[in-house]
């Protein structure tokens, strides 16, 4: 049995509930348990509601406490089904948890087969907690001390922002340039804009126009490369040229063969989350809930991409900022950045630029350095490895300034 196990972090107040009502708690009992601060928070979909009842009452002895819905008692009676499922939020210490496995891992109700899976979970948080520094080809990072930049760099007559500002190969070249001496330590090389409303080119379109770079790239400057690419035999020619990273904005979701030709050139890739295509993830996009989806897909895709021979020390994870949310997805996304690093992988943003920054203050692309900047602290604040940005000096220097005041020197 699957019961999606997800760690919250719930910061304040109103984001605690905001999570308790998601889940269907009542108003009054969610501002009684609001007033409690819990050290782990962990959230648990599909409980049966006898199964919840017992959780409850288990981490109370303990002095913790369990969130669950209003009808959870009501459905523990018969009274709506014996089928029925519900949410739940336990909260406790670390220990309290523990304490809480051992004493249902023999229980009924499903409670034994959840006892495995939290035991896994919290396996899996030590050795998130244990993990050594990120590799990217042959050079190395400190995740604790490093915040990497990798600037952009489109060569394209239409994307957003700079689309046909670099559409030319010596313009091009001098923006590599640029990247590197601003202190960028990744460019990623798009050769297809994937704007919303935007259409693939060809192949051999996208092939020559980012070969060329990546080849200049990798004959005079000692910095990684990524191709900003959803097709395998691009990343195949890409990989030959010399990239060392693979960003797929679909998450090896649009070419089958994707996958196996990370796998077989051993570099690194970028698993993106996306709702629909370029072309229609901007229509009316709709969640049940925006980090509970988001979480599952990129569980999924980067369990397919390790069971397809990728090495998980190779996986950088994206939510995918402006690729099928409103406004406030995109805001939630950025505020709950750390809840996605459970997955045990280093989590990527690219929020420079993006048009929730303009929704926010009202100003066209042009105008947006002072959002990206302030959107880029945020997302280091609450745990980003990798910030995707145009605006690579300015965001370095922000990002120091960050990084200075969070480790206190």
């Amino acid at each position: 049995m699957d019961f999606k196990i997800r760690a919250l972090n719930i910061k304040n107040r109103q984001e605690g509930l905001k999570e308790f009502e998601k889940i269907g708690a009542t108003p009054a009992g969610s501002r009684i348990m609001v007033e409690k601060i819990f050290p782990v928070s962990l959230k648990i979909r599909g409980i049966g509601p006898v199964a919840a009842n017992i959780l409850k009452q288990e981490m109370l002895a303990r002095g913790g406490d369990v969130v669950t819905s209003r009808n959870t008692l009501i459905k523990a009676c018969g009274k709506t089904g014996e089928d029925s499922k519900t949410d739940v939020i336990i909260q406790g210490t670390l220990n309290d948890i523990k304490s809480l496995i051992d004493k249902i891992a023999e229980q009924p109700f499903g409670l034994r087969g959840l006892a495995g899976e939290l035991k896994d979970y919290l396996d899996r948080l030590d050795k998130i907690a244990k993990r050594a520094g990120l590799a990217i080809g042959e050079k190395k990072f400190n995740p604790d001390e490093d915040i990497i930049i990798m600037g952009i760099l489109n060569v394209t007559p239409d994307s957003f922002y700079d689309g046909g500002h670099y559409f030319e190969k010596d313009k091009a070249f001098r923006r590599v340039e640029t990247i590197v001496s601003e202190g960028a330590q990744i460019i990623d090389v798009g050769g297809m804009s994937t704007r919303p409303g935007s259409l693939p080119v060809s192949f051999e379109e996208e092939i020559d126009r980012i070969i060329p770079i990546i080849k200049y790239i990798k004959k005079n400057f000692d910095v990684l490369i990524s191709a900003d690419t959803y097709r395998s035999e691009v990343a195949r020619r890409a990989i030959d040229a010399g990239a060392h990273i693979i960003n797929d904005i679909s998450g090896l979701s649009m070419d089958k063969n994707m996958a196996g030709v990370i796998a077989e050139g051993g570099v690194s890739v970028i698993i993106m989350h996306i709702k629909g295509t370029p072309e229609n993830m901007q229509k009316n996009p709709e969640y049940e809930n925006v980090i509970d989806e988001i979480y599952g897909y990129l569980e999924d895709r980067t369990d397919m991409a390790v069971n397809s021979g990728i090495k998980p020390e190779k996986i950088i994870i994206d939510p995918g900022i402006g690729f099928g949310k409103t406004l406030e997805h995109n805001l939630e996304i950025i505020n709950k950045i750390s809840e996605f690093k459970v997955l045990g992988y280093p989590v990527m943003i690219g929020a420079s630029r993006k048009s929730f920054i303009g929704g926010i203050l009202d100003l066209p692309v042009g105008e947006r350095l002072e959002g990206s900047l302030a959107a880029a602290v945020y997302s280091v604040i609450n745990g980003a490895d990798i910030l995707r940005v145009h605006d690579v000096g300015e965001t370095v220097r922000a990002v120091k300034v960050a990084r200075s005041i969070i480790n206190g020197f």
